[in-house]
């Protein structure tokens, strides 16, 4: 066989890998239990078709009143790097998981998020904000042509490494980000 013609079938081999590589990294739908507390169809819809992610950190304490930049309803205070879609797709599997939630138990603290995620679908979005001090995340959107934020809240203790880790990746130069560890220290 000649070069030119061993060198198209690596390629065709390659691509054809790399397209079956690419649909198994897709995120399984989640459960009906799931897709119940996310809110149904739209939010699950624009997290399985993410299409890129904004990264930000936020300050834990949420205002009374609407403000400029947000996320989650929880001012900004810095922006990570954009991510692409694969990052978003990690996001949809660890949120998808049922796994991941902890639907028996309720922690008694307070609330406090220090890094937001806004996963968009064309011009929609929903925030992810989690907390690392009690290791719970919200997950909420406004839906077109309503004014209240839709939320759900549940504890990831679960999937705090995993979560951890895309931290780290978003914000690759943030002291207090690097020092989060996959296990909470009270644990």
């Amino acid at each position: 066989m000649n070069a030119p013609r061993l060198a198209a079938l690596a390629a065709l081999a390659l691509a054809v890998g790399l397209a079956a590589w690419a649909e198994d990294e897709k995120p399984k739908g989640p459960s009906d239990k799931v897709k119940a507390w996310m809110g149904g169809d739209r939010p699950v819809g624009i997290i399985a078709g993410v299409t890129r992610v904004e990264c930000f950190r936020v300050n834990p304490e949420k205002p009374r009143e609407a403000m400029g930049k947000e996320c989650g309803g929880y001012p900004i205070i810095s922006t990570g790097k954009e991510q692409k879609r694969e990052f978003g797709l990690k996001i949809a599997a660890i949120v998808f998981d049922e796994k991941t939630y902890d639907w028996e138990k309720a922690k008694k603290c307070e609330f406090a998020p220090g890094v937001g995620f806004r996963l968009w679908r064309d011009k929609d979005w929903v925030d992810v904000v989690l907390c690392f001090s009690c290791d719970e995340f919200e997950i909420s959107t406004i839906p077109p042509g309503e004014k209240e934020r839709k939320s759900a809240h549940e504890d990831f203790d679960a999937s705090r490494a995993a979560l951890v880790k895309l931290c780290k990746e978003a914000f690759p130069e943030d002291k207090e980000i690097l020092g989060l560890k996959d296990k909470r220290e009270d644990k």
